[in-house]
């Protein structure tokens, strides 16, 4: 490509100095016939325009432009080639190449890390599977349900003031069921008994939210507690989750997780709860709407909120006895993570039934050698808390 563009200079200059040459010549003719001043001008004129294209010709060169990479090409190859090398110490490899031509070679990449074989492995001694289950260990142990020492008291709330507005007390009547038939009627009063936030109109709602016969306003009966979005609102909502109706269900999860408030110290309220019956029935709605499930998921959550609000619920189960889930969880469960920190919910929450049933879960032989070791641990640590 070179060699051709030298010899187009040269052949350029050639042609120059013959236009040249016979431009002089026709200037001698012109010189002897005639001494005018008009052919002399155009004579010049004619050599600065011979010129002036050479100079122009060979300044653009249009047949070496395909030698050259364009600006914006040149600028993209480079975004995309260069990679800093942060193994090296020294800041000059860090910059982009700057201008000119692109280089035959390009910038050092990046260090890339070499991945071992199993063959390689075994050749200096190192057992892979060993490996990974030490940092399968290491994984586990940060996880936040381990930073748990211990469940925290909830927090206080201020309870909601009764009303004795008239139309309030007047909407409460309305709102019976037992009292009126009429589903039109009712609905009037659910608006009405909404607009109040106060326990009186918390009470009235969360018996039409449970009892109403009509599906539609049991449904507008959720969603107006969790409007009110106050902790007393918290129970009857939860319950509406195991409605016998799909639309009732859904809207109890909907109103559920639109709830602002920390549900992990509503779940913690109901440990606390001398009323059996009262925890039995939030935690029997709490399986069928499939809450257990999840929350055994998302005890090795690396969000420490959503960690402690399971363990809560769990604590609950295990408060009303509902622990069947939970130990099919341990017994069969694909996630070996989730299996242990079960194991940790029950050293936090502490309880004499999950500790024999534990027992007869060791003496049956239904455990692997790993989470059996860990079983026995955790009984272990039920004897030290009740030494």
């Amino acid at each position: 490509m070179r060699t051709s563009a030298r010899m187009s200079r040269i052949l350029l200059l050639f042609l120059s100095a013959s236009c040249f040459q016979t431009a002089l010549g026709q200037y001698e003719k012109t010189e002897t016939v005639s001494d005018s001043s008009f052919e002399w001008i155009l004579l010049i004129a004619f050599l600065v325009v011979i010129g002036a294209g050479a100079v122009v010709v060979i300044r653009l060169r249009p047949w070496d432009r395909s030698a050259k990479v364009p600006a914006k090409k040149q600028l993209t190859d480079l975004v995309y080639d260069w990679k800093p090398d942060f193994d090296s110490p020294s800041e000059d490899k860090h910059e982009a190449p700057k201008g000119g031509e692109r280089d035959v070679e390009r910038p050092a990449r990046q260090k890339r890390t070499k991945t071992v074989t199993a063959t390689e492995a075994a050749l200096h001694g190192i057992d892979i599977d060993e490996v990974r289950e030490k940092m399968e260990k290491i994984k586990f142990a940060r996880l936040p349900i381990n930073r748990f020492e211990k469940l925290d008291p909830p927090k206080p709330f201020e309870a909601l003031p009764n009303s004795d507005e008239e139309e309030l007390l007047s909407a409460i009547d309305y709102s019976d069921v037992e009292f009126v038939e009429d589903e039109g009627a009712r609905e009037i009063a659910l608006e009405s008994i909404a607009r109040f936030k106060a326990r009186n109109a918390v009470d009235a709602l969360a018996q039409m939210a449970l009892y109403d016969l009509s599906s539609n306003l049991r449904c507008k009966a959720v969603m107006a507690l969790a409007d009110i979005n106050h902790p007393s609102v918290f129970e009857p909502v939860m319950l509406s989750c195991a409605d016998p109706t799909r639309e009732v269900r859904a809207s109890g999860a909907r109103a559920l997780f639109k709830l602002s408030f920390k549900r992990a110290d509503s779940w913690l309220r109901l440990t606390d709860c001398a009323d059996e019956y009262r925890v039995s029935q939030i935690a029997k709605a709490a399986i069928e709407a499939d809450f257990v499930g999840r929350s055994l998921e998302r005890l090795v959550h690396t969000d420490a909120n959503q960690a402690y609000e399971a363990l809560a619920l769990l604590a609950v189960l295990i408060k009303a006895g509902e622990t069947d889930d939970i130990f099919d969880c341990l017994v069969s469960g694909e996630n070996k993570n989730v299996r242990l920190a079960i194991l940790r919910v029950f050293t936090l929450v502490a309880d004499d039934r999950v500790l024999e049933r534990l027992h007869e879960l060791v003496e049956s032989g239904v455990f692997d050698k790993e989470i059996e070791a860990s079983v026995r641990e955790t009984l272990g640590s039920f004897a030290l808390q009740t030494a």
